[in-house]
């Protein structure tokens, strides 16, 4: 018979956690002894990353494959090869990929085993773009890094087997099941097992760091010091803010070692990318699409490098320079910027900025463009807005009575403009809180969750799951126009709710089970579509906001004459568990709900 609970216990020699982000990516590994030795604060090695003129905890998440579609680079050499592109590659035959991982936030509905994901450069028919299968690109990052680690160990003289390590993957809090079940596909199809893999959520990997930093730092240099000493009852907002989504989450101290989630995580797409998704809006309105076009297909090089001038501008622009409205933040914009404006507008750009819609707020000399900081400043206007509105209506829930402290963590919490503006907004009722290194808190956080996965005591719904069914027609429940399209009697896609979202789930526990029986008794097989809406009681499967996650098959018996069955799921994890028992035979089998090919 099996055991209600799920077994998340392991004892191997090193947990390694890979934080694969949208715009940055990087892992870090802890052995087992280290971990003994010192659960609170075990030294882990962060692998490293050579930009050129300095080391970095992350690498840029772009990927670069050879015209046969085989991996070549990653990180900051990828990124230079297809950029400046000093080996001067044919790049239209090559496939370059940057910030695919929002992908599977933006098309989670229709995410499949073959969805597939256009290439980065930019081509002059879109139809005409290069395309991979997505879960290839996903998986050949994984692939190197886990390359990579070995690699380092073996040089290292470490022996040790594949199966010694216990990866773990981050992931967006506010992501689907379906998203969170293509990255397991990717990390299997990378070489790594289903046993060997933990998926952790990007808010409470980062709490769970907090949690850990030691009593000895010292509050000024590391604000998650506040994180560490609360009580138990204590409950806080973390404030996830990657390069790709905001993810907010809400805690309660549980015990020493343990945490809760109070609230379903909520968030957007709203990191730090929107920033240069604005910046690229201004150059629209300032050169007209043709001119940007004509740069990308012509000269790709010269593309990206006033786009990483305006990154590198970004990640230096302090809230201190919003103080200074009338100074000036300057980029260098490479000649055929210039000269394919001319080409297409016959004007020089230099006297067309004087007259452009921004005039008095940038200046053009040469190769210089000068925006004042007043008009750079609004380039952050669009995420921070529907980040302090969604912190607005979140921090107004009734679950929420009691939380005094914001604890803001990711990338993009680096960028005073965004914390002052948190600050500003909630700093008089809640106490801010930001650890010392804000940007790696998920990446270690997550090593830890490799090692105790049960710190995590309880999560929230975030939908409303169940399975579709078919039953007898109710009136009264069912709506007359039913009646005309019945299945052998029975009315069709009716949705069998199994947990709600809102729903408390306690770690490894088994929902209430469902009886169901197969729509015909001579079937030696049936299959459960798995469907999830944020309505909290739908009636069918077909209602708009519902869609189908996955399925989950399970053969019968031939010796049982009847086939009735019960289903019991637990969603408490990162993916869904289902135990499946035959009742005439007492056959009981459990199964992962598979993504739709």
């Amino acid at each position: 018979m099996m055991d209600d609970t799920v077994d998340i216990k392991h004892d191997k020699l090193f947990v390694a956690a890979i934080d694969f982000g949208t715009t940055y990516s990087g892992y870090a590994v802890c052995t087992r002894d280290e971990y003994k030795k010192n659960q609170n604060n075990p030294k882990m090695k962060v692998r490293e990353w050579n930009e050129g003129s300095h080391i970095t905890d992350k690498a840029p998440t772009c990927v670069l494959f050879n015209p046969d579609k085989d991996f070549d680079s990653f990180g900051y050499e990828a990124m230079t090869k297809f950029r400046t592109n000093p080996n001067k590659i044919d790049v239209s035959k090559w496939y370059y990929f940057e910030h695919f991982k929002m992908m599977l936030f933006k098309e989670k509905d229709m995410l499949t085993k073959e969805t597939m994901l256009e290439e980065s450069l930019e081509v002059e028919n879109p139809e005409m773009k290069k395309k991979m299968k997505a879960v290839d690109v996903f998986a050949a990052v994984i692939k190197y890094f886990k390359e990579d680690l070995v690699q380092s160990k073996k040089q290292q003289g470490t022996m040790f087997t594949g199966d010694d390590i216990q990866w773990v993957i981050t992931v967006p809090a506010i992501w689907d099941l379906k998203a969170k079940q293509f990255m397991r596909d990717a990390a299997e199809q990378a070489g790594i097992l289903r046993d060997n893999l933990t998926l952790a959520l990007e808010p409470e990997a980062a709490s769970m760091y907090c949690r850990k930093v030691p009593v000895s730092v010292k509050e000024e240099d590391d604000g998650g010091k506040k994180i560490a000493a609360m009580d138990v009852g204590s409950k806080y907002v973390v404030l996830d803010q990657g390069g790709g989504t905001t993810d907010i989450a809400v805690h309660e101290v549980t015990g020493k070692n343990t945490l809760k989630e109070i609230h379903q995580a909520c968030g957007g797409h709203w990191g730090g990318i929107t920033v240069n998704g604005e910046f690229y809006n201004f150059l629209i309105r300032l050169l007209g699409g043709d001119v940007i076009n004509e740069v990308k297909m012509n000269n790709p090089s010269d593309y990206y490098e006033l786009l990483y001038n305006f990154e590198y501008t970004k990640t230096s622009f302090t809230d201190d320079h919003s103080k200074l409205p009338k100074e000036n933040q300057t980029l260098r914009v490479p000649y055929s910027w210039l000269q394919h404006f001319k080409t297409i507008t016959e004007c020089e750009l230099e006297e067309t900025v004087k007259q452009s819609m921004y005039k008095g707020k940038i200046t053009l000399k040469k190769d210089k463009l000068r925006i004042k900081n007043e008009l750079f400043r609004t380039f952050f206007d669009y995420s921070l807005q529907h980040i302090v509105d969604e912190m607005e209506e979140l921090l107004k829930k009734k679950q929420l009575e009691g939380v005094e402290t914001i604890l803001i963590v990711g990338g993009h919490s680096k960028s005073t403009v965004l914390t002052n503006a948190i600050y500003k907004n909630f700093g008089n009722a809640y106490g801010i809180v930001i650890p010392k290194n804000p940007d790696i808190a998920v990446m270690k956080g997550a090593v830890l969750f490799g090692f105790n996965p049960e710190m995590i005591t309880s999560r929230v719904s975030q939908y409303t799951y169940g399975i579709a069914m078919q039953r007898p027609f109710i009136p009264g429940v069912d709506p007359e126009s039913k009646k005309k399209c019945l299945i052998n009697g029975l009315v069709d896609n009716v949705f069998d709710k199994h947990v709600e979202v809102g729903q408390v789930v306690n770690i490894g526990e088994f929902l209430p089970e469902h009886d169901y029986v197969p729509a015909s008794r001579d079937y030696k097989a049936v299959h459960f579509e798995f469907y999830a809406t944020q309505k909290k009681n739908p009636k069918y499967v077909t209602d708009d906001g519902c869609s189908c996650i996955g399925v989950l098959y399970f053969e019968l018996t031939d010796i049982s004459k009847r086939k009735d069955m019960t289903l019991k799921l637990n969603v408490s994890g990162t993916e869904i568990v289902a135990i499946i028992t035959e009742k005439s035979t007492g056959k009981q089998s459990n199964g992962y709900f598979s993504l739709l090919d």
